[in-house]
């Protein structure tokens, strides 16, 4: 089977007038195969889909509906989707970014769905498709799109994200970059870089004893970051009740008028 654990760092780098940070820690994420989810529920101890356990994938927190989004968005129908997320563990999950990553019957990467999800309950899916191809660079498969979900308090302004991939469909290593610029100043990067093992139950045993809770350490993470920003003296904003972006102090007073 496909469906893998990806084992490796986060990196997150942020470059402007108001601070100047890099950060990295370890995790893990679920590579999983979809059409592999009722063959996981049976096989493995640990896992389970739509069900409590150690381990486990719950429909319920994800929008589905890939196939009728594919369509609006005129995409072509995958051979093979895997999704990148975090596992629920111990019935917990926070997930910044899942990516359900399309493939087609050839193995090559031909369209993204990116679904964010931001710390005051919104969330947003980033349908990235050749209207949002960017040339290939060494391989790696980009897309760029506007930014639509407001995420950091710490972050306002007309901002894109660019999303470049390495992701071979059989490959032992993937690597994920989103970028955030204003302009063309590269004000935030985020990196996830991985090594991929074959889920199974000693690979989550492992993952379990090596990054105990590890959902619950990525939204802990996410505080104590915004915190020292915080402290920084970092502008600081809270999100808006649609969750758009704060474009500019004057739509900041528009939107809470």
């Amino acid at each position: 089977m496909r469906s893998a654990i990806a084992t490796g760092t986060v990196l997150h780098a942020r470059n402007d007038r108001h601070a100047q940070r890099t950060f990295r820690y370890p995790v893990y994420m679920a590579d999983l195969d979809l059409a592999e989810l009722p063959a996981l529920d049976r096989s493995l101890r640990l896992f389970s889909h739509n069900r409590r356990n150690l381990f486990a994938l719950h429909d319920r927190d994800y929008d589905r509906d890939l196939a009728a989004l594919r369509a609006a968005n005129g995409l072509p129908v995958p051979a093979t989707t895997r999704l990148i997320t975090n596992l629920r563990v111990m019935g917990y999950v926070f997930n910044p970014v899942s990516f359900f990553l399309d493939y087609d019957a050839a193995g090559a990467l031909i369209s993204v769905i990116a679904e964010v999800n931001n710390t005051y309950g919104g969330r947003h899916r980033y349908v990235l498709g050749p209207a949002q191809r960017l040339p290939d660079v060494h391989g790696r498969v980009g897309f760029r799109h506007v930014r639509e979900l407001f995420v950091s308090p710490f972050l306002h302004g007309d901002a894109g994200y660019e999303f470049w991939f390495t992701a071979p469909l059989d490959g032992d290593a993937i690597d994920i970059s989103m970028h955030v610029d204003f302009g063309d100043h590269r004000t935030f990067v985020a990196k996830f870089s991985a090594t991929r093992r074959p889920l199974d139950d000693r690979a989550l045993a492992v993952a379990a004893l090596r990054y105990p809770l590890m959902t619950l350490q990525v939204i802990s993470l996410i505080h104590l970051e915004a915190l020292k920003l915080r402290w920084r003296g970092v502008p600081y904003r809270t999100a808006p009740p649609d969750h758009r972006p704060l474009s500019s102090p004057a739509s900041i007073l528009s939107r809470r008028a």
